[in-house]
C-alpha cells in the first residue's frame, strides 16, 4: 500500500469534512479533488465513515512519546494529565459535527470510542501509581478503577460537548473534574520536581 496516497486521501477528505460537511462530501468528491477514481479509493479504505478511523493513527504513539519525555521530571500529576487529554484532544479537534459522527460510528458497531489501547491505559494507571505513592495526590483508590473513572468522565462530557455543540470550553471542564477527583497535592508536586501548577491554572 502507498502510504503517502492513504494520507493524502485522509488530509483531503478531512479538509473536506470541515468545509463542507460530511454527509455533503461524497467519495466522488474526495477522489476528484485527489485525483483518483473510485477503485483506487476502495483500494485504502472500505468507506467514508472509515476515514475517521484512520484519523487516530499513530495517537498511542504520539502518547507514549510525549510520556516519556516528561516522565523524568517525575511530575506524576502532569503525567496523569497528558495520559487523559492527549487522546481526547484529538476528538476535540475534530470539531462537534465530525465527533459526532465518529461516535454513532463506534455505537453502529459497538466498538469503543477513540484508539485508546492497552499501552495508554497502562502507562497513565502506572502514573497514577506512582502519585499515590509520592504523595502528588490524595485519592488512593484502586488506580485502574480511579483511570477507568476519569476515562469514563471523559467520555461523558465529550458527549455532552458534542450534544452543545461544543458550547463550553471541554479541556477547562475536564480539568477541574480531574481535579476534584484525583486531588492534587501540589504543594507536594512542588517540593519534589519545582513546579508550581497553581500558576498554570491561575
Amino acid at each position: 500500500m502507498n502510504r503517502k496516497r492513504l494520507e493524502q486521501i485522509l488530509d483531503v477528505s478531512l479538509t473536506m469534512f470541515r468545509e463542507k460537511g460530511f454527509d455533503d462530501t461524497s467519495v466522488m468528491d474526495i477522489c476528484n479533488a485527489c485525483g483518483i477514481t473510485k477503485p483506487t479509493f476502495y483500494k485504502y479504505v472500505n468507506s467514508k465513515e472509515e476515514l475517521l478511523r484512520h484519523y487516530y493513527d499513530g495517537a498511542l504513539e504520539t502518547l507514549i512519546q510525549a510520556m516519556d519525555e516528561h516522565e523524568p521530571s517525575n511530575d506524576y500529576v502532569a503525567l496523569i494529565w497528558i495520559g487523559l487529554s492527549m487522546t481526547a484532544s484529538r476528538s476535540i479537534d475534530l470539531g462537534p459535527d465530525l465527533l459526532s459522527k465518529y461516535m454513532i460510528l463506534n455505537f453502529h458497531e459497538y466498538t469503543v470510542t477513540a484508539r485508546y489501547s492497552a499501552g495508554g491505559k497502562q502507562r497513565t494507571v502506572e502514573a497514577i501509581r506512582k502519585a499515590q505513592e509520592a504523595g502528588q495526590i490524595r485519592n488512593l483508590c484502586d488506580p485502574e478503577k480511579l483511570f477507568m473513572a476519569l476515562k469514563n468522565l471523559s467520555l461523558g462530557l465529550t458527549l455532552k460537548w458534542i450534544m452543545t455543540k461544543g458550547s463550553f470550553p471541554f479541556f477547562s471542564h475536564y480539568g477541574r473534574m480531574v481535579e476534584d477527583i484525583i486531588l492534587p497535592d501540589y504543594d507536594a508536586v512542588l517540593k519534589q520536581t519545582g513546579v508550581d501548577h497553581r500558576k498554570k491554572t491561575g
